[in-house]
């Protein structure tokens, strides 16, 4: 029954998003579109912006691209123009989705990201304000910065020791040293998951376990044995929804990719040219959206990158059924339902 249900579910999710792509507007996987045309079409489906304030990380996971490219050794920080170029369009359209501090770097590294968060805050009033830390710089004084700028989410990952992420006794020491050096209890909210107690601002705490079946190849830069005769076939819709922007300005075509590895072909900006900003970038990604939701084997960094592949290949979009689909009447109200009924996402709630 279980397994029956599993496969009704996964025919479901890949019909949703085969109607979902065969529907989506012309406009989005065209390149040539005016930048007021761009910056409708990312008010309607951009949902989360993520950048690194800085380069820096203190760690070297085995399993991410920093354990062999260095992070460590200099900490290289935003520069003021990119950061407000990227706040300044977010304002110009009140932005409602959410701007993640995340990437390759340790946003609490550098006490700079307090300023950056309260502008944010005051800049973009319904925007999700959220970060993703690995935790080693908290304390109770960073907790109290990070609430009072108006963060709206921190998302905590505590990494114990390679192999001993299921150990009770571990477990427990590292959650024991985590409320001494926060001064804030923990309540469980899942069998690895716990919420910080005391903050205004949402704050989880999980115990990640990584493993060869479960990591992605970032690209390609990351060896991972499951898929060595892997082909991607399957729609992306990450450079629909989802923008990434590193330290140095560098406007990626998703966050599996990064600006300091040899993946110069997955660069599609530069936020730091000027004249250069978000809707630019929207625009830019027509042509990898057009080949990433197209049927067919991916190329180059997505050639090996099974995220979120579970559909559609064959009933991928098909450019004479897409526009067929948007003569129909009432085809703009349809993508929107199906936008906020099954693929946009939430990162507060």
């Amino acid at each position: 029954m279980r397994a029956s249900s599993r496969r009704i579910g996964l025919v479901g999710n890949v019909l949703t998003k085969a109607a979902f792509v065969n529907m989506l507007p012309s406009e989005l996987v065209d390149e040539r579109i005016s930048i007021e045309c761009a910056k409708s079409l990312f008010a309607r489906f951009v949902d989360q912006v993520e950048i690194e304030n800085h380069s820096y990380c203190n760690r070297v996971c085995w399993f991410c691209p920093n354990s062999f490219l260095d992070r460590r050794s200099a900490l290289h920080r935003m520069t003021d123009h990119v950061f407000e170029t990227i706040i300044g369009d977010l304002a110009a359209i009140d932005y409602h989705g959410a701007l993640t501090w995340s990437r390759y770097h340790e946003a609490l590294a550098h006490e700079s990201i307090f300023e950056r968060v309260a502008a944010a805050r005051k800049a973009l009033p319904n925007t999700a304000l959220v970060m993703i830390s690995n935790g080693d710089y908290l304390t109770s004084t960073t907790l109290k910065q990070l609430d009072h700028a108006g963060l709206d989410r921190l998302m905590l990952d505590l990494y114990l020791p390679d192999g001993k992420e299921r150990d009770p006794h571990v477990i427990e020491t590292g959650l024991r040293k985590f409320r001494n050096r926060t001064g804030h209890d923990l309540k469980a909210s899942g069998e690895h998951t716990f919420r910080v107690c005391g903050t205004r601002m949402k704050t989880t705490l999980d115990i990640p376990l990584y493993s060869n079946e479960n990591v992605s190849t970032r690209g390609g830069l990351v060896e991972v044995p499951k898929l060595a005769n892997y082909r991607r076939r399957a729609v992306c819709l990450a450079p629909l929804r989802h923008l990434v922007i590193d330290y140095n300005g560098k406007a990626m075509l998703c966050c599996q990719t990064r600006s300091d590895a040899d993946q110069q072909q997955a660069i599609i900006g530069d936020l730091s040219e000027s004249g250069y900003g978000l809707f630019h970038l929207y625009r830019d990604l027509g042509g990898p959206r057009r080949r990433l939701l197209a049927p067919g084997e991916k190329g180059g960094v997505c050639l090996s990158c099974d995220v979120r592949d579970d559909g559609p290949n064959r009933l991928a979009r098909r450019e004479w059924m897409a526009k067929t689909i948007q003569q129909l009447p009432g085809m703009s109200n349809g993508v929107a339902w199906l936008w906020r009924k099954f693929m946009r996402r939430s990162f507060v709630a």
